[in-house]
């Protein structure tokens, strides 16, 4: 049987030792989980144009959109806050662009971190721009330790994608300083973390739209097994 081919989205970065000069970068851990699922991973490199963005499209069974920089918060109706970090224009207009014409497919997509937060905001959702904008205490979101050490707990809701996975909890690592403030239309919050930060969403009518917060292709290129379940029902889906 034909392996599925999974689309992930990649970074639009300066190279720093050499002026006006860009890269398409994306951690290899990514191909790494979906090769683990069963399918065949190809980078999509930011660009602006509609017309390769659709021809880039034809070819991919699922799509996966990757972490990296904080999206534009006038992308969410919001002005800048103090603590914003990088963003990156560029990639935000060409990852939108994917969105709206791959939604139109039904295929299955899986955000990760940032990708996660984009899915949101692509249906009218915000963000907390930095999670000290949260309004209570929280746990430690941004880890410095080893990439697949889990960190925190995560509570499941009932009937949903990560229920049929994992059951009512798992526990995750955690490389994040942003989160889903008010969540976009035609979404449901289906996990959080102990402190209330939302983990994971999913989209209504939909096979497979999954946000997820945290990073599982860290843990599975590092050996976590149960991660891979992730990536293994992106892949069936995609069939």
């Amino acid at each position: 049987m034909k392996k599925p081919i999974i689309g992930i989205t990649s970074s639009h970065e300066k190279e720093n030792g050499l002026r006006n000069y860009h890269r398409t970068t994306v951690s290899i851990d990514y191909t790494k989980g979906v090769i683990e699922g069963g399918g065949i991973p190809i980078i999509i490199p930011t660009t602006a144009c509609i017309e390769i963005i659709k021809e880039q499209l034809k070819i991919i069974d699922g799509l996966i959109l990757s972490g990296g920089p904080d999206i534009n918060p006038i992308c969410y109706g919001e002005d800048f806050k103090e603590k914003i970090g990088v963003i990156s224009p560029e990639r935000d207009d060409n990852e939108i662009k994917i969105l709206t014409e791959f939604l139109k497919t039904g295929k299955p997509i899986l955000g990760i971190c940032r990708g996660h937060q984009l899915l949101n905001v692509y249906f009218g959702g915000t963000l907390y721009q930095d999670l000290s904008y949260f309004g209570k205490e929280v746990l430690k979101h941004r880890q410095d330790v080893y990439p697949e050490l889990e960190v925190h707990n995560v509570i499941i809701e009932k009937n949903s994608i990560l229920e049929k996975i994992f059951g009512s909890q798992v526990r995750t690592n955690s490389f994040h300083h942003q989160a889903v403030k008010d969540l976009g239309k035609g979404l449901r919050a289906i996990a959080r973390s102990e402190d209330g930060v939302i983990e994971a969403i999913e989209k209504d009518n939909h096979k497979f739209c999954l946000g997820i917060q945290w990073h599982p292709e860290m843990m599975v290129a590092r050996g976590n097994k149960e991660m891979a379940k992730i990536f293994k029902l992106l892949i069936k889906k995609s069939c």
